[in-house]
C-alpha cells in the first residue's frame, strides 16, 4: 500500500530542518497513507508568496512549511525567537492564520492524541496510526519544551497591541448577576457557564480551559477567522471563542491592528459532562416529559431556516443577567441540545451599503424596526421616521457593526422573513427586489448590482410597493 511522501533532505534558503522534523518524516515515511490522517506530503518548502503578498518577504524568512493538507492548507514552523522554540502555525487556504503549538514537540504530542484542531489529523480514520505516533514518541524521549504562548495571527500582522475602548474594559470588569436558574444547575455546568462572556485572557477563563478540560485558550481572533472552536469531548464541553458576538456590551477588543482577544461567545453541553441539566434526559425523552420537567416551551422553530413548520421546540433561560448570559435547550426528534451562550443577534447586513440605508429608512416609516435598540439615537430614530433624515444616516451613527434581526420588533415570523430575505433563502432576495425596482449594473466583484447610489426618500418611495408586499404581514401591527 502508498506510503506517506516526505521530502525534508533540505530546507529552504536561511532555514534548517530540526532534527526532531528529520526523525520523525522518516519514520512517517514508513507509514501506510491515510493512517496517520489525512495529509499531501510531509516537505520542506519555502512558503508561496501569493498567501499573503504584503508578509511574504517575513514569512519566507521566519518561517517555512513543512506538511501539505488536502484542500491547501500549510503547516508551517516560524521562528519565535533566539530563546525559544519555533512554533508551528495554519495558513489556512481562505487565509485562516493560527498557532497550532508553541514547538514541534507540543504539535506532535497533540497529533498524536488527535488533539491538532486540524480534521484532516485529527480525523477518526487514523486512531491507529497516531497510536504508533505516541509510542514512537516515548521511545524517542520526546518531551515538550515549555515555552510562551505563540499568537500567529498577531505575529503575522506586526502591529502593537491597541488599547481597548472604553465599553470593551467595562466588560472586562462586569460583575456577575447569577439568575436562581444559575444555582440549579450541576457544578460542572455551572462552572462552565460561569466563564461565558469573559474575555480568553481573563485568569477565570484560562483556568477552567487548561486546567479543567486540559485545551490551550485561543490568543486571538481575526476578520478571517473570527471564531475558534474548543472541543473537549471526554469532558462533554465544546467551547466557542469569538470576538464578534452581535450585542452592543460585547464589542471587538483589538489586541492589532486585524486581531481580537475573544470572547467566550457559546458552548455546546454534552451527556459526557456526566450530569444532567435542569433533570432533563440526554435522549429518548418525549416533549410531554419536558414539558412536565420545565413547563411550557419558550417556542418552536423550525429545523433549518429555510424551513416553514415549526417542529423544534426549546427552552430559554437566563443564567447571568448582567453578562446577558442564556441557557437554551432544544428538543428535536427525541434528541436533547444544550447551549450557553451570551444571548445576541444574527447579521442581516455586516457591511452596510447604501441598500442598507434604504432599508432602515423605509423600515423606520412601517414600524418595523425596535425602538428600544436606538434609545441612544432617539432623536435621529424620530427624524428618519419623519422622513426629515436618511435611513444612511441612521446606519452610519447607530450601526457600525451592520443591521442585525434584532434591531427589528419581535414580531412572530418578522426575524425569519427577514433573515431569508437579506440572505438570499426560499426565492427571497434584497439585492433582487432592489435590481427589479432600480435595474442592474455589474458591481465592483463581478456581480450585478441594483443602480442605486443614494438612499433618497425618492428611493426609497420607488422601493415601496414591493417592500410592502414582502413585509405587508407586519406593517401596522
Amino acid at each position: 500500500m502508498a506510503k506517506y511522501t516526505v521530502k525534508l533532505s533540505a530546507a529552504p534558503a536561511g532555514h534548517e530542518i530540526p532534527p526532531l522534523l528529520q526523525d520523525v518524516g522518516a519514520w512517517v515515511g514508513r507509514q501506510t497513507h491515510g493512517t496517520l490522517g489525512w495529509f499531501d506530503a510531509l516537505a520542506a518548502e519555502a512558503i508561496p508568496k501569493e498567501w499573503n503578498p504584503k508578509q511574504a518577504a517575513r514569512l519566507r524568512r521566519e518561517a517555512f512549511a513543512f506538511l501539505h493538507l488536502p484542500d491547501g492548507s500549510l503547516l508551517a514552523l516560524v521562528n519565535t525567537g533566539a530563546k525559544t522554540p519555533p512554533a508551528v502555525a495554519l495558513l489556512g487556504s481562505e487565509g485562516e492564520a493560527r498557532t497550532l503549538a508553541n514547538s514541534l514537540e507540543e504539535f506532535l504530542t497533540l497529533w498524536s492524541k488527535g488533539e491538532t484542531e486540524v480534521a484532516d489529523l485529527d480525523d477518526e480514520e487514523g486512531a491507529s496510526g497516531r497510536k504508533a505516533l505516541a509510542a514512537w514518541l516515548k521511545t524517542q524521549k520526546v518531551k515538550v519544551p515549555k515555552a510562551k504562548d505563540f499568537d500567529f495571527a498577531a505575529w503575522l500582522d506586526g502591529d502593537a497591541a491597541a488599547p481597548p475602548p472604553a465599553q470593551a474594559q467595562a466588560v472586562a470588569v462586569r460583575k456577575s448577576a447569577p439568575t436562581a436558574v444559575m444555582k440549579k444547575l450541576g457544578p460542572k455546568t455551572q462552572a462552565l457557564a460561569s466563564i461565558l462572556g469573559k474575555r480568553a485572557d481573563a485568569p477565570e477563563v484560562i483556568a477552567y480551559v487548561t486546567g479543567v478540560l486540559g485545551k490551550k485558550v485561543p490568543p486571538s481572533t481575526s476578520e478571517n477567522n473570527d471564531s475558534v472552536n474548543v472541543e473537549a469531548p471526554k469532558h462533554g464541553v465544546e467551547l466557542v471563542f469569538s470576538h464578534d458576538i452581535l450585542n452592543d456590551a460585547y464589542p471587538p477588543i483589538s489586541k492589532t491592528r486585524k486581531t481580537f482577544i475573544p470572547y467566550v461567545a457559546s458552548a455546546w453541553v454534552r451527556s459526557r459532562i456526566e450530569e444532567n441539566v435542569l433533570g432533563v434526559p440526554w435522549k429518548g425523552a418525549s416533549e410531554a416529559e419536558f414539558t412536565k420537567l420545565l413547563g411550557a416551551p419558550t417556542g418552536r422553530r423550525a429545523s433549518f431556516s429555510d424551513e416553514d413548520e415549526l417542529t423544534v421546540a426549546y427552552w430559554v433561560y437566563a443564567l447571568d443577567t448582567a453578562a446577558q448570559v442564556e441557557l437554551e435547550i432544544e428538543l428535536d426528534d427525541a434528541i436533547t441540545t444544550v447551549t450557553l451562550s451570551v444571548k445576541g443577534g444574527g447579521a442581516l447586513m455586516r457591511y452596510p451599503d447604501v441598500t442598507t440605508g434604504l432599508f432602515v429608512g423605509y423600515a423606520a416609516t412601517r414600524g418595523l424596526l425596535d425602538t428600544s435598540r436606538f434609545s441612544a439615537h432617539r432623536e435621529l430614530l424620530a427624524a428618519v421616521s419623519a422622513r426629515k433624515a436618511k435611513g444612511s444616516e441612521l446606519v452610519k451613527q447607530a450601526l457600525p457593526r451592520g443591521l442585525w434581526n434584532d434591531h427589528l420588533r419581535d414580531a412572530p415570523g418578522l426575524g425569519e422573513m427577514a433573515w431569508r430575505w437579506f440572505h438570499n433563502m426560499n426565492g427571497l432576495w434584497i439585492t433582487a427586489d432592489l435590481k427589479k425596482t432600480f435595474g442592474k449594473r455589474a458591481g465592483p466583484f463581478g456581480h450585478d448590482e441594483p443602480k442605486l447610489d443614494d438612499d433618497t426618500w425618492d428611493a426609497v418611495d420607488k422601493a415601496a410597493p414591493l417592500l410592502d408586499k414582502r413585509f405587508a404581514a407586519w406593517i401596522g401591527k
